[in-house]
């Protein structure tokens, strides 16, 4: 069942419930206490004074004595009886039972007054007047006639409890209809949402990421509709993040095959010069097999490369942080190069800044290939030979800095931020060979040591590499990525 139709469901059966049991309480109520509305009913009716009591007691109080059956028939239109009443009997008039009962009751509050008092006794309206002579009281009374009121209320009763039985019904329809109305409405404010969200999903699985959800309406599905299109814009650029990536890495491909043909192709022409006696002489022979062995070199390089990034995709690459001086490791790397390079092709100057330089972390085996990269980059891209490096190392914002600056051409100010991209090249021609990777493996390793890479140009190519500075303890003064 779906959620639209659940939720009017219940929705109706907890509102049809709720009145049904209410309703079904109210008759309840009625039927239980229905003797006592009948009591209270009958009570109130009982208790009123009857209409000509006014008149009766005119009558009795102009009544002279001996003139009692004169005032019996006077009064006998009105359904009135008399009595001479004393001491809780009747001594004179009216015997019956009603009227006897009333002596024993009966009780003047003034008996010297001689006025005449008009009273409620035992339900019956009683004018009364004290009779000094005979030391009674001439009471006029009126008894009402038995109630014939349980007879007609309880049809009464039947008639309202129809009636009331009626109006829930009535009443219990017309909530229920304004219930689904207002439900319906609610489930188009709940439902409406959740179909767009479905229908975009749907897009999504098509392969449709470009139509976004233009829902607008509660506050709270808004936000739902906005998380989704950023989830979507999310997908979209990793999408087209991958594209450039595979598109990327199908050129690096290629162009490291390009490369690769052309040393290896080199090399399969000296060494078959050798074979076919083409190098004749000794001289010869040892300049075309070192000729090859240079190639074989070249080829090492972008294979170390392609091994590298691999490592580094895979999470494969190991890193063992130790506190080592890095102006000491530094000058010592600087050291060992220009004892193994050509001076004709490169030269290195290295710089330390006054002051105590501390210790760093680092990889002893990662942070040399930084320098390898930064090495072939500034030599590949130099605009004439020596290529001139200087390395500095200084304090900066309680970070140590590692500065590499040659002397080269720089990078054109629009592709400066992505030199450290996986892939990229500078160079889209490809008249200069490599693999667009080696500055992307220098931002991983730093990233990896928890230090950033920045560049810049300055009269060049200026790269800057900030190690975070380490207490005693080796933890960790300065986190900034």
């Amino acid at each position: 069942m779906s959620l639209k139709k659940r939720m009017f469901r219940s929705n109706m059966m907890i509102l049809f419930t709720a009145l049904v049991a209410l309703m079904l309480i109210l008759v309840g109520v009625l039927v239980i206490f229905e003797g006592s509305f009948e009591n209270q009913f009958h009570s109130l009716t009982q208790t009123r004074l009857d209409s000509h009591i006014e008149e009766a007691a005119r009558l009795v109080r102009e009544a002279q004595p001996g003139e009692e059956e004169q005032l019996r028939q006077e009064l006998a239109g009105w359904d009135y009886q008399t009595a001479l009443i004393a001491d809780g009997s009747v001594l004179l008039g009216d015997r019956s039972e009603n009227m006897k009962d009333l002596a024993e009751h009966f009780i003047m509050e003034d008996n010297s007054s001689g006025e005449t008092g008009i009273y409620l006794c035992q339900n019956a309206s009683v004018a009364g007047k004290y009779i000094e002579e005979e030391n009674a009281v001439l009471v006029a009374v009126h008894f009402p006639r038995e109630s014939r009121l349980p007879d007609s209320v309880r049809p009464l009763f039947f008639t309202f409890l129809i009636v009331l039985v009626l109006t829930g019904i009535g009443a219990i329809a017309v909530l229920l209809l304004l219930a689904a109305f207002f439900t319906r409405r609610m489930n188009r404010v709940v439902m409406e949402p959740v179909g767009e969200l479905v229908a975009a999903a749907e897009r999504v699985q098509q392969g449709n990421l470009e139509e976004k959800i233009s829902y607008q309406g509660e506050a709270e599905f808004e936000d739902v509709c906005q998380a989704f299109n950023a989830m979507q814009d999310t997908i979209l650029e990793d999408q087209k993040q991958r594209e450039k990536n595979e598109r990327a890495r199908t050129d690096m491909i290629t162009g490291i095959s390009h490369d690769l043909r052309t040393p290896l192709t080199s090399i399969q022409g000296y060494i078959k010069g050798v074979l076919d006696n083409i190098a004749d002489t000794d001289q010869k022979r040892e300049l075309y097999l070192r000729t090859a062995y240079e190639s074989t070199e070249e080829m090492n390089v972008l294979l170390k490369k392609l091994f590298d990034f691999s490592r580094v995709e895979s999470g494969q690459l190991p890193f063992y942080l130790v506190k080592v001086d890095l102006a000491e490791f530094t000058s010592a790397y600087i050291a060992q190069k220009e004892a193994v390079m050509d001076p004709e092709r490169v030269q290195m100057v290295f710089e330390k800044a006054e002051g105590e330089i501390p210790e760093v972390a680092i990889d002893i085996e990662q942070v040399p290939r930084i320098f390898d990269n930064l090495l072939e980059n500034s030599i590949k891209y130099a605009d004439r030979l020596p290529a001139r490096i200087q390395v500095r190392i200084f304090i900066e914002d309680d970070r140590v800095v590692l500065e590499w600056k040659d002397k080269g051409p720089g990078v054109p100010e629009e592709k400066l931020p992505r030199i450290f991209d996986r892939f990229y090249r500078c160079d889209e021609a490809r008249t200069i060979k490599g693999s667009g990777v080696g500055l992307y493996i220098v931002k991983y390793i730093m990233k990896r040591h928890g230090g950033t890479v920045k560049a810049e140009n300055e009269e060049g190519l200026k790269i800057r590499l900030y190690f975070p500075e380490r207490s005693k303890d080796g933890e960790n003064i300065d986190r900034r990525r």
